[in-house]
C-alpha cells in the first residue's frame, strides 16, 4: 500500500471553504461541521466575502461534477473556467481560515501526518491483494495516493473521502491528538483505499445492480433520504472490510482483533433499531457485518464475489426499508 500523508494549506482551505458555502444536500453533507464553522465566522463575515461563498455555492451546485471541480481545487490543478473562478472570487476567505482554523489546528495536523507517515501500512498488502482478488479489480496496488490531512472540528470522529477518479484521499483525524487512537485513522485510511480497490471492480457493481433491480427496484423501496441505492450498495461492500463501528474484515489486521461477528454486534444493533435511533450509517455497517463472514470464507477459498454475497446486501436493505422498521 503506496499512501503519502501530506499537510497542505490549499487542500485544507478549500474542503472548508465547500463547508462554509453550504452547497452540498447529498449524503456526503457534514451539517456538523457547517453549522460549526458558520457559527465561528457569521458575525465577522464582510459583505465581499458573504458575497464570495454565495458565489462558490453558486457555482457548486450549478456545475454538472461539482466534487471533480473541488478535486481540482484540493490538488491545486486549477484549469477549468469555474474553479478559476472560485479561486479568484475567494481571496477574500483566507484570512477567516487562517485565523479561525489554520492557527490552531496546523499543529496537530502535522503532528498526526508524523505518526501515520511512521506506521507500517505494509503490513495490510496482503488483506489488500485478498481483496483486490475477491472483488476482481484492476486497480494496480502499487498506485502511490496522496492523504491530505484536514482540520476536525469537536467532538466528531475520524472522518474519510475519496473523490471517484483522483489519486488522493481527504482525511479529518480527531482534532486532538492522540497517539492510542491510530487504529481509527488507518481504519479510515483503509476504508478509502478499498473504495479505490472496488471503483475498479466492474464484476462488482454488475453484480449490484443486478440485485438492486431484482430486490429492491421490483419492490419500489425508495432509499434513505440523502443517499442513492448505488452508494448503500457500495459503501455496505467498502463496511465489510473496514469501518470504525465494527471493525471490518481489517480488524484482524489493524487492531489484532478477531474478525467481528453478528453475535457481537446484534444486541446493540436491535436496541438502536427498537428506539429508531438507528442511522443511515448504522445500517450500513450492519449490512457489511452481515457479508463479513461469508466474504473471508471467499477470500480463504480465492473465491470472487458472487450474487449471492451482494443478495445479502439487498436481503437486508429490504427489510430494514420496506418494513419501515428503522424509523430511518
Amino acid at each position: 500500500m503506496d499512501v503519502v500523508f501530506s499537510v497542505d494549506k490549499q487542500a485544507a482551505f478549500y474542503y472548508w471553504l465547500q463547508i462554509v458555502a453550504g452547497w452540498d444536500d447529498s449524503s456526503a453533507v457534514d451539517a456538523k461541521s457547517l453549522a460549526y464553522y458558520t457559527g465561528q465566522i457569521h458575525s465577522v463575515l464582510s459583505q465581499e466575502q458573504r458575497k464570495a461563498l454565495h458565489d462558490v455555492k453558486y457555482i457548486l451546485q450549478h456545475n454538472a461534477n461539482p466534487r471533480q471541480l473541488l478535486a481540482e481545487l484540493y490538488a491545486g490543478n486549477i484549469r477549468s473556467h469555474d474553479a478559476q473562478t472560485i479561486a479568484e472570487r475567494t481571496l477574500s476567505c483566507l484570512p477567516l481560515f487562517e485565523a479561525f482554523v489554520w492557527r490552531d489546528a496546523q499543529k496537530t495536523m502535522l503532528r498526526w501526518r508524523d505518526l501515520l507517515q511512521a506506521y507500517d501500512f505494509a503490513r495490510t498488502n496482503e488483506l489488500l491483494m485478498n481483496i483486490k482478488t475477491f472483488l476482481a479489480s484492476t486497480f494496480d496496488l502499487h498506485t502511490t495516493l496522496t492523504v491530505y490531512i484536514l482540520p476536525n472540528i469537536p467532538d466528531t470522529g475520524v472522518i474519510g473521502h475519496r473523490i471517484s477518479g483522483t489519486d488522493f484521499i481527504l482525511l479529518r483525524p480527531y482534532i486532538k491528538y492522540r497517539q492510542s487512537a491510530i487504529a481509527n485513522v488507518v481504519t479510515v485510511v483503509l476504508h478509502e483505499y478499498i473504495h479505490a480497490i472496488e471503483s475498479g471492480s466492474t464484476h462488482s457493481r454488475a453484480l449490484m445492480k443486478q440485485s438492486y433491480e431484482i430486490c429492491i427496484a421490483a419492490s419500489h423501496i425508495r432509499p434513505p433520504h440523502g443517499f442513492t441505492w448505488k452508494n448503500m450498495y457500495i459503501e455496505a461492500l467498502v463496511y465489510c472490510f473496514a469501518n470504525n463501528i465494527t471493525g471490518g474484515y481489517a480488524r484482524t489486521v489493524v487492531s489484532g482483533k478477531p474478525l467481528p461477528r453478528i453475535e457481537e454486534f446484534q444486541r446493540g444493533f436491535r436496541r438502536l433499531r427498537a428506539k429508531g435511533t438507528a442511522t443511515t450509517n448504522d445500517v450500513i455497517a450492519w449490512a457489511g457485518l452481515c457479508i463479513t463472514d461469508i466474504a473471508a470464507q471467499y477470500i480463504d477459498e480465492g473465491k470472487v464475489i458472487d450474487v449471492a454475497v451482494v443478495d445479502r446486501i439487498s436481503g437486508i436493505y429490504k427489510d430494514m426499508y420496506l418494513t419501515k422498521k428503522t424509523g430511518i
